[in-house]
């Protein structure tokens, strides 16, 4: 694995747009639908759309339960216009593409829903768990195997990493500013949000675009 260095920048907050698009090598995965010239954190069909151009293979995209149904978004102040049925439709016509997801309300219901209405598509969606507690619950719905994503969980606390290393998981993925911890995961580790290179490691990224098209798939479990 190439050295993992440090960039400086790399904690600066996210930008408003993609005023340039770098290419990276290594795994990337498309942050919130992967960012646009104008915006980030769009969850929308156009993300989608630039996405797939740049040729990304897993792209992540933000889900909140409303209503009892589950709509694409990252808050209520960032909802999308596009719909669950919409997206299950792009995904029909971009067969080689995979949804990552990141849940912002409850994320055992929000899955329960999301295959609800996915049905035969749910080997499509990446389920991201919030903690070793929700792998088998989230298995038993028929989900590939999840990344765990540690982002609740409080800095600090580590008793998690024993449990994630016993556990099948496809990935783990972490804050950048928490990389310190890759060394002892036994996974491979992807860090967010990250919009400059950095070798030795997954990103999911607003800004960066593949490479190599190809290297932008998620790892199988072990």
């Amino acid at each position: 694995m190439a050295a993992r260095s440090f960039v400086p920048d790399l904690l600066k907050a996210a930008p408003k747009g993609c005023a340039r698009f770098t290419a990276s090598s290594g795994p990337l995965v498309a942050h919130a639908g992967g960012g646009t010239p104008d915006a980030v954190y769009r969850n929308d069909r156009v993300a989608l759309d630039l996405a797939d151009r740049h040729g990304f293979k897993v792209i992540e995209l933000d889900f909140m339960e409303k209503g009892g149904r589950l709509a694409l978004g990252h808050g209520n102040a960032q909802a999308s216009p596009l719909t669950l049925e919409e997206l299950l439709d792009w995904l029909d016509r971009h067969p080689g593409i995979s949804i990552v997801t990141d849940i912002k309300s409850d994320n055992l219901n929000g899955l329960k829903l999301l295959k609800a209405a996915a049905g035969r598509r749910i080997d499509r969606f990446i389920p991201q768990i919030y903690s070793t507690a929700e792998f088998a619950p989230v298995v038993a719905l028929g989900y590939p195997a999840p990344i765990l994503t540690i982002y609740r969980l409080q800095p600090g606390k580590d008793e998690w990493i024993p449990a994630a290393n016993a556990l099948p998981l496809r990935a783990v993925t972490m804050p950048v500013k928490q990389r310190a911890l890759a060394g002892r995961i036994e996974h491979p580790v992807y860090l967010h949000t990250v919009n400059q290179p950095m070798p030795g490691y997954g990103l999911y990224t607003d800004c960066l675009i593949p490479a190599d098209p190809g290297s932008t798939d998620t790892p199988e479990a072990r």
